[in-house]
């Protein structure tokens, strides 16, 4: 039948329709949670989000493990899932459905596709916590780890509190591996074709003692000139001691103009990140995340999230 949605993967032309979908679908979702109006539901800002979230999209659509749309029968897509396999690790960046065209199947049929139950050890998801799709994830071998909050607050000076030293990162495949390194001790896993990627796109630091790498931390990503519709993005960042986060922490805030607005997102296991920056004064957005994994053993109690929060 003509109107039956077709499910095939994504090719290069996709892109800008997939991306659409996934802001229309986000709206619709923040609408539902009374955190945007009617209004801005029906008309969302997807341009301006583009300008600040192009490189990222395009990174992940270029490192796709699966990558999959669902087109209806004039050829429109309505749907759009993605993930990305690293080491041996499936995560789910981008899983969104036209709204209006939720109801009819879609979204089981590209989450089969992208994020296959059995085919990968690991696997995680930060998801919203919109019902229908968490009904979905929790039935592809990925329970419950954590809630994550999405913090807003403002750059500010810093002293120094302990024997810790922060060494600026100037991207090499040396550095690379450490942090990769200290993320497989945090996370059980390596990204190292992320980690080149973000040291491409924000500054970062190595945190050392006694010349040793305990921990790291990416700071705000610049956006493109024009982009004021959010305060710019920083991470991900972790020790191998959690008692060494609000000194990292502390560096990154100073290392921006003091009074600029960041964000960061923070696993509500954190209890020491959490605590130190709500002492600051940061803010909790209402906006909240759900950390769901196959793998019990992450250490996310000394762990910063990669915002935007498309993975961990």
């Amino acid at each position: 039948m003509a109107d039956v949605p077709v499910v095939r993967p994504a090719r290069p032309e996709d892109l800008p329709a997939a991306y659409a979908v996934f802001r229309r679908s986000l709206y619709d979702y923040l609408l539902r949670i009374g955190l945007v109006t009617e209004a801005e539901a029906k008309d969302p800002p997807i341009e301006s989000a583009w300008m600040r979230q192009a490189a990222w999209i395009e990174h992940f659509w270029n490192s796709a493990a699966e990558n999959w749309i669902a087109a209806d029968g004039a050829g429109n897509v309505i749907g759009w899932a993605l993930s990305i396999e690293r080491s041996g690790h499936l995560e789910l960046t981008h899983f969104f459905v036209e709204p209006g065209a939720n109801a009819r199947g879609i979204g089981k049929d590209l989450l089969t596709r992208a994020f296959p139950a059995d085919r990968f050890a690991h696997k995680s998801i930060i998801a919203t916590q919109d019902a229908a799709a968490l009904a979905l994830y929790l039935r592809r071998g990925v329970s419950f780890v954590t809630t994550s909050v999405d913090i807003a607050i403002n750059a500010r000076p810093a002293t120094r509190m302990t024997d810790l030293t922060m060494r600026k990162a100037d991207g090499g495949p040396e550095e690379v591996e450490i942090i990769a390194a200290i993320e497989e001790r945090v996370l059980g896993l390596r990204r190292e074709r992320d980690l080149s990627f973000l040291l491409g796109n924000r500054p970062a630091w190595i945190a050392l003692r006694n010349r040793v790498p305990v921990g790291y931390a990416f700071g705000a990503q610049p956006f493109p000139p024009g982009v004021t519709d959010f305060p710019p993005s920083c991470g991900p960042m972790a020790a191998l001691d959690p008692a060494d986060l609000p000194e990292i922490l502390d560096h990154v805030l100073a290392s921006e103009p003091e009074g600029a607005p960041l964000s960061l997102g923070v696993p509500m296991s954190n209890r020491i990140a959490l605590g130190h920056l709500l002492a600051l004064g940061a803010r909790i957005d209402p906006f909240y995340t759900t950390v769901l994994s196959s793998d019990e053993n992450m250490q996310l109690d000394r762990y910063i999230h990669t915002v935007p929060m498309f993975i961990l």
